[in-house]
């Protein structure tokens, strides 16, 4: 949603955290699935996304220091919602949303606002799913 703007190597690096998050609990789940297919159409077109692999989540994160704040916030925000997605949140999605939060100095305010925000995106989309199917 919010990582084309990214550059091509801040993609690279980013899709390699989310895919880290995505596996941090051993599974994947078909929604955490979903969502990461879908930056495939929101990343430049040469990024090869069979590349993409488990990293060092605390040193990659260390590679965006240098973004803007609103940078920061649209990354955390996306490994969030990939943590968030699947309706379970373990210790092991915990311990890397808060070193992301901790890297990025998200206040405990923000990240309850994201939540919260996340949790009516998907609330929308369920019903506007309901309406079309049904």
């Amino acid at each position: 949603m919010f990582i084309a703007g990214l550059s091509k190597e801040q993609q690279e690096k980013f899709l390699n955290l989310a895919y880290t998050m995505v596996y941090a609990d051993g599974r994947l789940d078909e929604r955490e699935q979903l969502l990461f297919t879908g930056y495939s159409v929101e990343v430049d077109p040469s990024i090869d996304m069979t590349q993409v692999h488990a990293v060092d989540y605390a040193e990659t994160l260390a590679a965006f220091d240098e973004c803007s704040v609103a940078d920061k916030q649209k990354i955390f925000f996306e490994l969030y919602a990939i943590a968030l997605v699947d309706e379970s949140y373990p210790e092991s999605e915990k311990v890397l949303v808060e070193l992301a939060k901790e890297r990025f100095q998200i206040s405990d305010d923000k990240m309850a606002a994201m939540r919260a925000a996340f949790e009516n995106f998907c609330d929308a989309y369920k019903k506007l799913v309901k309406v079309v199917v049904e």
